[in-house]
């Protein structure tokens, strides 16, 4: 009864929203979860200051992002693989404790000023590489231990704990830079993952209820996750539209400096208030998703949030006056972590266990996997025509391709 009570529309709001929390196991796992990303924001602030005063050269900064997140679009189908072929607690153990060796490591070197520019190249590309197979691990971890009915929420509930921790993270990092040093931040960074190594420690993963064939190659595994998509043509389709708006849509943050500088001429003060509206949106809407929690039409749900994210990103794109620009972000926020939260859920109800690992892969590559694509078009783009008219031509073809989605594919609105 108390299960669903808490995941029904006719429990209490407050209850609604925290409904996966009634899960003790997922509350040591988010708490975990957080504290493990306040420390790695902090790290990300130090180690692009770092980078800074060592290159002097904000081409490096790009570089470094680019090591940092070209590994997930290389390697994020095979991490998934992993995940269905070993014991996902004990991996996802293992890939935080390699992270904390990186963190300590590059401490010491900091400490020491032993650190040259190819070392945070090297280290970010670890980092990278390692997430590409912690993500879909984590990922399918948390699935494992939540109810299926209650998974939407738990989604909601983990981004809602992450842009918590996008906000929290840089102002720890800049306030440790001020008081003990790059260094600092990095060991900081390195205690923080002591937290999810508890938290999973305390993990127990239910066995399966029909378990899995037995594994073959690797790669007939990876055909087999990628066949449990294409086969599903309507969620295929919502994979697509988080593509596209990941290479179109999400680098939007990126040229947020350009809009800062240059064109709402508020300075670096001023980006906190742009970076810090878009933030807030995505919290307000990842409680939003964990509010409504298993509801239905949820391929509806999705192809009205993109629309909406298309919409804010074009009114953005031309917006000189700061209170607009500030709505359209918060908007954009809103309807990504929307969107997001609920294809994520989706794929992962749409599998059985054996397979949760590849299936999570491909929408971290859809999302995570298909930014670094659209960073460098973006880039391209804004220093070709100018940022307001990148963005406009971007917002416009992504709002295209939704229109088209929704009108010739009626079988994504049935989803649920």
């Amino acid at each position: 009864m108390p299960a669903r009570i808490a995941g029904g529309d006719s429990a209490p709001p407050l209850r609604r929203i925290v409904a996966s929390l009634e899960q003790e196991q997922f509350r040591y796992f988010l708490a975990g979860s957080f504290l493990s990303n306040v420390g790695s924001w902090m790290q990300s602030v130090a180690q692009a200051w770092l980078m800074l005063e060592i290159s002097n050269s904000a081409f490096y900064l790009g570089l470094d992002g680019f090591a940092n997140t070209i590994p997930i679009s290389i390697f994020a189908f095979w991490g998934g693989v992993i995940a269905d072929r070993v014991d996902r607690r004990k991996l996802l153990i293992n890939t935080q404790w390699f992270l904390l060796c990186l963190a300590i490591a590059l401490g010491v070197m900091a400490q020491f000023k032993l650190v040259r520019i190819w070392h945070i190249l090297m280290f970010s590309f670890c980092t990278g590489l390692t997430q590409a197979v912690a993500w879909p691990v984590y990922q399918a971890v948390m699935g494992s231990i939540i109810p299926r009915q209650h998974l939407p929420n738990a989604i909601a509930l983990n981004s809602v704990q992450f842009n918590l921790a996008r906000t929290i993270g840089p102002l720890m990092g800049a306030l440790g830079l001020h008081w003990f040093g790059t260094a600092g931040c990095f060991y900081a960074n390195a205690i923080s993952f002591l937290a999810v190594i508890a938290a999973v420690s305390r993990v127990t993963i239910p066995a399966p209820a029909t378990p899995g064939p037995i594994p073959k190659s690797m790669l007939h595994s990876l055909r087999e996750g990628l066949r449990s998509m294409i086969e599903k043509r309507a969620l295929l389709w919502l994979l697509l539209l988080l593509a596209s708006t990941s290479i179109l849509g999400v680098p939007l943050v990126m040229l947020l400096p350009v809009y800062a500088r240059d064109i709402l001429k508020i300075g670096a003060s001023g980006l906190g208030l742009l970076v810090g509206s878009f933030g807030a949106g995505a919290v307000i809407g990842a409680f939003g998703v964990a509010w409504r929690g298993d509801f239905s039409g949820k391929g509806r749900f999705v192809l009205h949030m993109i629309l909406l994210f298309a919409a804010s990103m074009l009114g953005f794109s031309q917006s000189t006056w700061l209170p607009l620009s500030l709505t359209c972000l918060f908007v954009s926020g809103f309807s990504m972590i929307g969107f997001a939260s609920v294809i994520n859920s989706l794929v992962q109800n749409s599998v059985p266990d054996h397979l949760r690992g590849r299936a999570v892969s491909i929408f971290v590559f859809s999302f995570g996997g298909c930014m670094p694509l659209g960073n460098l078009l973006s880039g391209w783009l804004a220093k070709v025509f100018g940022a307001p008219a990148a963005l406009l031509g971007q917002g416009i073809v992504l709002g295209l391709f939704v229109l088209y989605v929704y009108s010739a594919h009626r079988d994504v609105h049935s989803l649920t």
